[in-house]
């Protein structure tokens, strides 16, 4: 079973900042979960919600402010206490993909909003990729997000992010390799028809080690979690 820090970690440190997925990575995690939107100037930003202040304490937006503007906030304004504000700010996507060179593979969640925002999404995302990459997989609860990346890049890994009992027709529609499912939802028979589709089954938020451990007997692949310091030596622990 592999550990992704959900936006970093979210438990732990600042989410969706550079700060934070260095915190996880200090601690020896190399898969991630982040969020991706557009700033107003195009620029794909790492940032969970359409809004600035929960994580902000700032009024407005992700849209309505350019990239550079986005950067000199600071993310830490939820959440756990963090001391400084040193890479607290909402972070380019490009930007913390080479601060961490050493992360394995990156879940980009896409976030959705209009029609014409979701093509310029798709669009900003396909650019960023240029061809399909093995270290990330896009990733959103919206399929025709999914189905423009798979059109332009038919190669690249995809998965559908739901909450459904019944999510196979669209992941197969999609041709997804990730179920990105709600650890509530998962049962032995979803999970094993989902890996007879040779689909890597992740899930989401699992935050409790009771939880961790079923869910590990049940061979799902993967657990994002907002507290990557406690979900990795459980499951190494496990694994033994």
């Amino acid at each position: 079973m592999i550990v992704y820090g959900h936006r970093g970690a979210r438990g732990e440190a600042p989410e969706n900042t550079i700060t934070g997925c260095q915190h996880a990575a200090g601690r020896g995690v190399r898969h991630f979960e982040i969020d991706l939107r557009l700033s107003a100037d195009g620029e794909l930003v790492v940032i969970h919600d359409e809004s600035l202040q929960r994580t902000t304490g700032v009024r407005g937006k992700v849209g309505s402010r350019s990239a550079d503007e986005l950067w000199r906030l600071h993310a830490n304004h939820d959440g756990t206490p963090w001391p400084g504000k040193r890479d607290t700010g909402i972070p380019r996507w490009n930007t913390l993909y080479r601060r961490l060179p050493q992360v394995k593979h990156w879940q980009l969640e896409l976030k959705a909003g209009s029609k014409g925002y979701n093509r310029d999404l798709a669009g900003a995302v396909i650019q960023w990729l240029g061809k399909p990459r093995r270290d990330c997989t896009v990733t959103s609860f919206e399929p025709s997000l999914l189905q423009m990346v798979s059109e332009a890049l038919p190669k690249q890994s995809v998965g559908l992010i739901t909450e459904s009992r019944s999510p196979l027709r669209k992941l197969d529609a999609l041709g997804a390799s990730h179920l990105i499912a709600h650890w509530k939802i998962l049962k032995q028979p979803l999970i094993e028809q989902a890996h007879k589709r040779g689909m890597h089954v992740s899930t989401w938020t699992v935050n409790d080690a009771s939880v961790i451990t079923k869910l590990y007997k049940l061979g799902v692949d993967s657990v994002i979690t907002d507290y990557p310091s406690m979900a990795m030596p459980l499951v190494a622990q496990l694994k033994r």
